[in-house]
């Protein structure tokens, strides 16, 4: 599948989607709303474990590994 490698800063999940929003706007319009929340069509790893419930309040470290998959669904 298409991948891609950013890095980003942050202490949170939700910083660091908010950091690679601001240096990739075409990037925020598809994975945040007007209020800086995560879409729902969106899931987030965190060294491949969930980081649900809570994403975005979620702390990382540096050196963590975030994962943004985009949930696809068919009817």
């Amino acid at each position: 599948g298409n991948q891609a490698t950013l890095k980003a800063e942050g202490k949170t999940v939700g910083e660091c989607l908010q950091d690679l929003g601001r240096r990739y706007p075409e990037l925020k319009k598809i994975m945040l709303d007007q209020d800086g929340n995560l879409f729902q069509s969106f899931d987030v790893f965190v060294n491949g474990e969930s980081a649900y419930p809570g994403p975005m309040a979620r702390p990382v470290k540096d050196g963590d590994r975030l994962h943004l998959v985009m949930l696809i669904q068919g009817g």
